[in-house]
């Protein structure tokens, strides 16, 4: 690997380590708070969790590498990811769609 490239591969490390590490104290932060009141508070915890999931899958391989153990902790991290992702897409189309007494018949 050559000196820029090497240079390159660290920002992008650390980058990923510091996204990781804020990504995990928002989950934390919003832990805190009673997010598990509202349909809306929910979906945040697990779209955020989600994606902290995923940037600390990325530190974990930056540390240990690939194995068979970081392959299957990579698709239970990834099977959260679309299921989260659809729901926002529901509570998106949910919430454009007019209420029932405004619609025309």
């Amino acid at each position: 690997m050559g000196e820029a490239q090497s240079a390159l591969h660290t920002v992008g490390s650390v980058l990923i380590i510091l996204a990781a590490a804020i990504g995990t104290a928002s989950v934390v932060v919003h832990a805190r708070v009673p997010w598990w009141r509202s349909q809306m508070g929910r979906h945040l915890m697990a779209y955020m969790l989600v994606i902290a999931l995923v940037l600390d899958l990325s530190v974990v391989r930056l540390i240990v590498g690939d194995s068979w153990w970081f392959a299957l902790l990579r698709l239970l991290v990834f099977t959260g990811v679309p299921l989260v992702m659809a729901w926002r897409l529901w509570l998106q189309i949910k919430a454009q769609r007019r209420p029932d007494h405004l619609r025309k018949v």
